[in-house]
């Protein structure tokens, strides 16, 4: 198996194992590449003079839109809960959380 020098086999194996991903070897060679190519993208970025540059929310400044609340009619309970079976008085009926199931 050739790989890229920049992510190992074992890193490789790591990654899926910490993803949940089980990959033949040919689909883990192709992510290797991929993944160091991706890698190399960001290392370039890591060049960047940032020393004298603050914090940005967002790239372009864009004007602060505010509108008043406006107290607006709710929707008909018939028509929001005529798609579902899984209903209890006017609340949707959904499954327990993970984890909080009685024992």
């Amino acid at each position: 198996m050739t790989l890229d020098p920049g992510i190992t086999a074992k890193e490789m194996d790591e990654l899926c194992t910490l993803a949940g991903l089980y990959l033949g070897p040919a689909e883990k060679e192709r992510l290797i590449g991929r993944l160091d190519a991706v890698m190399k993208v960001l290392s370039k970025i890591q060049e960047v003079e940032t020393a004298g540059a603050g914090p940005a929310v967002h790239p372009a400044a864009l004007p602060v839109r505010f509108r008043e609340d406006e107290v607006e009619p709710s929707l008909d309970p018939a028509l929001v809960f005529r798609n579902t079976a899984h209903r209890s008085d006017s609340y949707f009926r959904v499954p327990r959380i993970a984890g909080e199931e009685p024992g």
